[in-house]
């Protein structure tokens, strides 16, 4: 933009840059004055700089200084005319033809009649006065804005930060003209030649800039792309395109196909030296700058630059080889590398961006994932064995280390192919650039890093398999990777994209694509804003064929798809429906997916992570019941073993006999809630009597319940004698028995809580009536008979209370009775230390006094101690309370007055302990901080107020510090047997004479008293600590005793402490509507007991007589099982029902919730196989539906597999694997398989199942896991999760796969398959898909194959003109090509190691509730039809009844 105004001078001022703003001139001398103070300031400036410094600074402003190298993209001229008296002023300036660089400092008022500038000397400007004035003709608006740009950089550039990559530049021109001086202000905005916009030294007010004199065209490009739409605009070359005469040549020991000879001759294209105008640098549209020249403006990348510029654009040699899994591009990288070879070696070269000279090689570096490493080693001896191929295992390669780092560098440069692999390029991260510079260290490095010889070498080829494993660019393998040097890049991946787009960037990193390597904000504009370019960028350096595109080219073998549906046990299909339940009453939900409740919010992100938390769950209980972690918590195992099926049945029976104790207290619970109720009416004076009916039938329960307990811990204890005879008593951790055992002595002692209560409220309620006066008349035959009744009732529940009671009173009167026993053991008497008398010895006559200072501390202690300890001893004696026939009943108030007593022992207790220890320091002389800071604890609490008795601990820790002694100042027995010692190796010592011998006698006789002394004290300190164990045992069991007890009260206490004065109509309803919900759900997991009793009867017994209707006389498979134990087909029972309502065998009263249905179905397999072809010659793929899909196979296999025995059982899916397995190994010698998993945890199963089952397998992950099954005959199995990496794997040495499940996401499984369905097989192949029938899998499996038929139909659409029919196999890789181009696998996966694949939140309920709901609807169409026969023989049966009375 450029623009000229003129225009005259109404006023000017010229001022100081002081504070006080002094005026300098004005009017027509203003300017002239400017002109020669300007010129001074910078005289001033850069004279009285020392030569230094000026130089210095001018080097900087010259490297900051974009003059010369800039593009000129706006300027405006304004053009100033002086009045005419200003004539006479024109001498007052020496030059009159002259220019200053002046800065724009202000500038208001421009859309005005009378514009105001503020202009400043930009050289020394600090020094420079302002000159300030005001045109007289208002701007336009494009000038306006032009100016307010200037002014704007201008602010910018003075605030000493760097300029970004445009500024501005202002120049005052003075000249002389015909009517006096006339001034220019000129002012331009200049762009950095080939400068970005969102570089690094770059601001956000270039790009307003460069917007604001280049309008950016507005793109309607969406914010996000889609993988598909990234292969969607990928290379792939037309059939008829020219091959290249390199690729006729015989490189090879195969041949290629055609598609693979037009890929590499792309590819010998790619890393030709012609550049054509396809590599033309992208979204760059000609423009012309300022002054008319030619330039080129980016707004993709904000970049403005000359001609000369973009010429120096080279697009790197190379791209991404994006073929299809399974099309051999392995083999294509090979031909490249055998075609296009280095011509000759040079010395050195130098790299662009190092400076060491680096080596020449010829050699191709492949860098590949370690577990497909070998598979790279064989694949290029067996198509190219005239390579020369080494094996690169890193700098720490003792190999390496001994060679050094030359030889190496010259192995290299004379290979075709260098191969390592990412974990190598991960650790050479910090030998691949130089160290800091430490400028600061004195001295220099001892020892000199290592330098990689991967970036010592200027390799020919680089190329990445596998390359989305550099992902975004910033992993240390990718960092490495960008900087090898290298003539040609090439990223090789089947599935580029591993998370989402943003996964190329770390492609185009490694390639060296400029800008987009440089600058993240570049590479997010493209693919958010500039679609058309991200097509053609990725059109121009990604080729990629899929299986559906060459199909008519590839020879590959057939391959079967077939689908196993799978029954489930009657154990796994009863674990199931639990689970089921659970799912849709925690989801708030029924079975067929309706709501319970009006609020119930489909959308709510809770809802929907905790129904996808069930599916996960579902399906892993469709696998195995004990994989995923809720599942093993559920079967009690955690950790531990894998269970069989039976064992998971023992399991399902625990744990609904559990739930049914449970339910049956809390049922009785409630019925003694409303007997309360009704109890505490205080108007109804028959009250007692209606809750003593309540009473006496949950008594009558509480006993049945106390009964099956009784006998279900005989049962266990007997168990557990038995296992203990088998186990031959070996020790060690806690057994399934021992457990069980515990298990039922916890149901039993809840069950007699219940029945205590029950018999204690019965008394209760027969004291009420016999008080009440108003309908008992004291002291008559009535009174007397309910007087009876209490105390029965009352003496039944002591019994039952004795009972619960019994175990903790035993062991506490155990403890008790020890303590009686014990209680005379002790006895302190004074010590002997008091009887020792001085014999006459003058050495010894210290000690005999030391002894007898001790020996007072040691008297004064013992009195203690026995004072306190026989008060410890009456109340630990104490008899307990509920336990003495004649003695005080309970009230309620025992756990109180226990613990009062408690506070007052535990005072004691603290006390007796620290005397004791003090009694060791006299003895022992070692000190006892433990217990004195426990004691001065003790003290500050009860100082406080607090702990136990607070007056008494301090009152007894006073006497016990009273005879404490002070630790400068101790006496011990065992430091007075030291110095007896000491005075007696000093006699020793000494000349023999008649006194020293003497003394020497007496010192022993003393020596040897002490020691007697010091023994006995050490005995009876030793007991004294046993009898403070035994007393604080003893104190903690009484203190049980009592809680236990206190539990025991509570349950029988008062149900409110007033009277009701009504009916409490609303609780009382609460509770009976509360009674009547446990009691169904209690009804029901009694007949699900029954079922689940029935199913291990049946695992035992397989006698078809057992599945004989009682009323018909004839087998069924539907049928129905009541909780009393019989069996009948559905028809049968249901006409018979409607009428009796009872049992037909024992004639027990039957509720709808006493029957379960049951299901004899055939433990048959169905199979369905994939068709390879239309069901008719005639039919299109577009009319192709789920059912001409598949057609059945025969079943003569399919009862071969079934008949194979195992010993053992881990449920269908797990055996019928197996089973399938075996007859291959018998059918098929030495094929091999994978079996495919999405879930790790369901392979560690299987692979505990396989070893017991004598399969042989290896597994994905583990050392040699590849080789083994490769080369090792025993091994059938290869074990492939989803989450372990498999890209690029070769197993075509595998003719089956055994998929464990369906999947949504069928790209998943396409891994798997692509391993063995792929260049390289020579055998027919065949997939084979284990299902659950009537299961969330059969209904994946359904929304699977819809999708596939939506991708068939869509692409037949786009066929339609065509007048062939596709052919079902073409249609179907159609279909998984589309598949594997919806998202990337990693957005397919959930996080950690237990989740599967994340559903859509569209498909959750589809998943989980469709075949529930197509069963539901199936069986109400049958109830119905049942309903109306069972009315029609009802209608029938009461015709004839009215008949015979007539």
């Amino acid at each position: 933009m450029a623009s000229t105004v003129n225009t005259g001078v109404s006023s000017a001022v010229l001022k100081s840059q002081t504070p006080k703003q002094n005026l300098i001139a004005q009017g027509a001398e203003a300017f002239p004055a400017f002109f020669d103070n300007c010129r001074d300031a910078f005289q001033l400036e850069y004279s009285g700089r020392p030569r230094k410094r000026a130089r210095l600074e001018d080097s900087v402003e010259l490297s900051h200084s974009p003059l010369g190298s800039g593009i000129t993209i706006a300027r405006v001229e304004i053009h100033l005319q002086q009045t005419s008296d200003a004539a006479r002023h024109v001498g007052t300036s020496t030059v009159l033809e002259d220019d200053i660089e002046v800065g724009l400092v202000d500038s208001h008022g421009l859309d005005t009649s009378k514009p105001f500038f503020t202009l400043v000397g930009h050289v020394g400007y600090k020094k420079s006065p302002l000159l300030e004035f005001r045109t007289t003709t208002s701007l336009l608006p494009d000038t306006v804005n032009l100016l307010s740009r200037v002014k704007s950089l201008e602010k910018r550039s003075r605030r000493n930060v760097r300029p970004g990559v445009c500024h501005s530049t202002c120049r005052l021109h003075q000249s002389n003209g015909p009517s006096g001086p006339t001034y220019t202000l000129e002012c331009s905005i200049i762009w950095l030649n080939g400068e970005s916009a969102f570089g690094a030294a770059a601001k956000k007010e270039d790009w307003d800039t460069l917007t604001q004199f280049y309008p950016e065209v507005k793109n309607n490009q969406s914010k996000s792309w889609t993988p598909q739409e990234f292969y969607s605009s990928v290379h792939s070359p037309s059939v008829d395109a020219p091959e290249s005469e390199l690729t006729k040549r015989k490189v090879l020991e195969t041949d290629l196909y055609p598609f693979q000879r037009r890929a590499v001759t792309w590819m010998l294209d790619r890393e030709s030296s012609n550049q054509e105008s396809s590599r033309s640098r992208l979204s760059f549209t000609p423009a012309k700058d300022i002054n008319g020249q030619p330039c080129f403006v980016s707004h993709l990348e904000g970049v403005i630059c000359s001609a000369s510029h973009l010429s120096t654009f080279d697009e790197p040699k190379g791209g991404i080889l994006a073929e299809e899994m399974g099309l051999g591009k392995t083999c294509e990288l090979i031909a490249l590398i055998s075609l296009n070879q280095r011509d000759s070696l040079d010395t050195n070269t130098v790299h662009a961006n190092t400076i060491p000279a680096l080596t020449k090689s010829r050699a191709t570096l492949i860098v590949t994932p370690t577990t497909i490493l070998q598979q790279w080693m064989d694949e290029l001896a067996r198509h190219a064995p005239s390579l020369s191929v080494l094996h690169y295992k890193g700098v720490s390669d003792p190999a390496l280390t001994k060679k050094g780092a030359m030889p190496i560098l010259e192995d290299f440069a004379q290979r075709d192919v260098v191969i390592t692999t990412y974990s190598v390029l991960a650790k050479e991260v910090h030998y691949a650039v130089d160290p800091p510079e430490r400028s600061l260290r004195q001295r220099e490095r001892k020892h000199t890093r290592p330098r990689s010889p991967l970036v010592q070498t200027h390799w020919w080829r680089v190329c990445l398999d596998e390359a989305q494993m550099v992902e975004s660019g910033v992993s240390a393998a990718a960092q490495v990777a960008s900087l090898l040097p290298r003539e040609h890049g090439w990223a090789v991946s089947g599935t580029p994209l591993k998370k989402d787009v943003q996964d190329l960037f770390g492609l185009l990193v490694f390639l060296g694509y400029q800008p987009f390597c440089d600058s993240s904000a570049i590479w997010k504009r493209l693919i958010h804003q500039y679609g058309d370019l991200f097509k053609t960028l990725f059109g121009r350096i990604t080729l990629r064929h899929t299986k559906d595109q060459v199909r008519h080219e590839l020879r590959l073998p057939p391959q079967r798809r077939v689908v196993l549906t799978l029954p489930f046990t009657q154990v796994e299909e009863q674990n199931y429906k639990t689970l089921f339940e659970e799912m849709c009453e925690e989801c708030g939900c029924r079975p067929d997916g309706s709501p319970l409740n009006d609020d119930w919010n489909p959308e709510s992100p809770a809802l929907l992570q905790n129904m996808r938390a069930w599916l996960c769950r579902l399906r892993q209980t469709c696998l195995h019941p004990q994989v995923g972690g809720r599942n093993r918590k559920a079967l009690g195992r955690g950790q531990g073993p894998l269970r069989t099926v039976a064992e998971v049945l023992e399991v399902m029976i625990d744990q609904n006999e559990t739930s049914i104790r449970t339910e049956s207290r809390l049922a009785i619970t409630t019925q003694l809630l409303r007997g309360h109720i009704i109890g505490n009416a205080k108007d109804d004076d028959h009250r007692a009597e209606k809750a003593l009916e309540i009473y006496k039938s949950a008594l009558e329960k509480s006993e049945a319940i106390v009964a099956e307990c009784r006998v279900e811990v005989s049962r266990a204890i007997a168990r557990r004698s038995d296992a203990e005879v088998t186990h031959n008593g070996i020790g060690g951790e806690e057994s399934t028995e021992e457990t069980s055992e515990g298990r039922s002595k916890v149901s039993l002692y809840s069950a007699l809580q219940l029945q205590h209560a029950c018999a204690f409220f019965i008394g209760t309620t027969y004291f009420q009536m016999k008080s009440n006066t108003r309908i008992t008349e004291p002291d008559s035959k009535q009174f007397r008979d309910l007087e009876e009744q209490e105390s029965w009732y009352y003496d039944a529940a002591k019994l039952i209370r004795k009972e619960l009671l019994s175990e903790d009173s035993a062991k506490a009167e155990e403890l008790m009775r020890s303590i009686e026993q014990e209680k005379d053991d002790v006895i302190l008497e004074p010590t002997k230390l008091t009887a020792m008398e001085s014999p006459g010895g003058v050495e010894n006559v210290k000690l005999v006094h030391k002894a007898r200072d001790l020996a007072s501390i040691l008297n004064a202690q013992a009195e203690l101690i026995e004072e306190w300890r026989a008060k410890v001893i009456e109340l630990l004696l104490k008899p307990l309370i509920d336990k003495d026939e004649e003695g005080v009943e309970t009230t309620g108030e025992e756990y109180e007055d226990s613990t009062k007593s408690q506070d007052t022992l535990n005072a004691y207790l603290d006390a007796l302990r620290a005397v004791i220890a003090d009694r060791s320091t006299c003895i022992t002389g070692q000190s006892a901080p433990l217990v004195d800071q426990e004691m001065k604890h003790l003290t500050q609490m009860a100082k406080l107020g607090n702990g136990h008795a607070p007056e008494l601990i301090l009152e007894l820790l006073a006497k016990r510090n009273g005879l404490k002694q002070k630790p400068d100042d101790l006496l011990s027995l065992r430091g007075l047997v030291h110095e007896v010692r000491g005075i007696e190796t000093a006699l020793d010592w000494q000349e023999g004479n008649a006194r020293v011998r003497a003394e020497l006698h007496i010192i022993r006789d003393q020596a040897k008293q002490f020691a007697a002394i010091t023994q006995e004290e050490s005995d009876l300190l030793k007991r004294l600590d046993e009898m403070i164990e035994l007393f604080s045992a003893t104190m903690n069991q009484r203190l049980e005793f009592y809680r236990q007890l206190q539990q025991i009260s509570d349950t029988v206490a008062p149900h409110k402490d007033d009277w009701d004065d009504t009916l409490d109509v609303a609780a009382l309803e609460a509770a009976t509507r509360r009674q009547e919900q446990q009691t169904r759900s209690l009804q029901t997991l009694k007949t699900k007991n029954r079922f689940l009793l029935h199913l291990r009867d049946e695992s035992t017994n397989s006698d078809e007589t057992q599945r004989i209707c009682v009323i018909c006389q004839s087998s069924f498979e539907q049928g129905v099982l009541t909780v009393c134990g019989h069996q009948f087909c559905k028809e049968c029972i249901s006409l018979w029902w409607s009428a009796h309502r009872t049992c037909p065998v024992c004639k027990k009263r039957l509720v709808l919730a006493d029957f379960h249905q049951i299901t004899y179905k055939p433990q048959e397999l169905q199979a369905q196989e994939e068709r390879s072809e239309p069901s008719s010659p005639g039919q299109s793929s577009s009319k192709i539906s789920t059912e001409s899909l598949y057609a059945d196979i025969g079943n003569d296999t399919l009862a071969q597999i079934k008949s194979i025995d195992l010993n053992g059982s881990f449920g269908t899916k797990i055996d019928t694997l197996a089973r399938h397995i075996l007859w291959i190994r018998k059918n098929d010698p030495g094929a091999k398989a994978i079996v495919f998993s999405q879930f790790r945890e369901f392979l560690d199963v299987l692979g505990t199942a396989f070893k017991q089952f004598g399969v042989g397998y290896s597994r994905m992950g583990k050392p040699g896991a590849v080789d083994r099954f490769k080369n090792d005959a025993s091994i059938e199995c290869f074990l492939l999760d989803a989450k372990t990496d498999s890209s690029g794997l070769n197993l075509v040495n595998a003719q089956y796969v055994f998929l464990a499940e369906p999947l949504i996401n069928t790209a998943i499984e396409l891994q798997a398959i692509a391993r063995v369905h792929r260049i390289g097989q020579k055998r027919p192949t065949t997939v084979y898909m284990y299902l659950i029938g009537d299961t969330v899998e059969e209904a994946i499996y359904e929304i699977s194959v819809a999708r596939r038929l939506a991708h068939m139909q869509k692409r037949d659409q786009r066929r339609s003109k065509s007048t062939t029919p596709a052919l079902g196999e073409a249609a179907i890789d159609a279909a998984n090509s589309l598949e594997l181009q919806q998202a990337p696998i990693s957005k397919l996966l959930a996080q950690g190691n237990g989740g599967g694949e994340l559903v859509p939140n569209d498909d959750l309920w589809s998943c989980l509730f469709s075949r529930a709901a197509k069963s539901q609807r199936q069986q109400t169409v049958v109830s119905a039809e049942m309903e109306a026969e069972v009315g029609r023989h009802l209608r029938q049966e009461a015709a004839e009844n009215r008949r015979d009375g007539v």
